[in-house]
């Protein structure tokens, strides 16, 4: 957990390029499933509204678009 911390804190204080957070943000995605909200409603067969209002999944956004993080629950963590 310590090795955990020390990333992130890493990460907050600048001390990796660019193209190191590309690669992290790239490594990560292929771990989650990620999706726009209108995809994952098509995935699970439920509306975009059921998606954004559900507390099922985690809602991010990146740039100007919404996305939902499936397996993982909406909750008030600071990230």
């Amino acid at each position: 957990m310590q090795n955990f911390k020390n990333q992130l804190v890493m990460i907050n204080n600048d001390e990796f390029t660019k193209e190191q957070l590309v690669s992290i943000l790239v490594l990560i995605e292929s771990k989650l499933d990620i999706d726009t909200i209108s995809e994952t409603a098509r995935k699970e067969g439920k509306t975009p509204r059921g998606i954004k209002t559900s507390n099922q999944y985690r809602k991010i956004n990146i740039g100007k678009q919404t996305f939902a993080i499936t397996g993982v629950k909406d909750c008030d963590l600071p990230f």
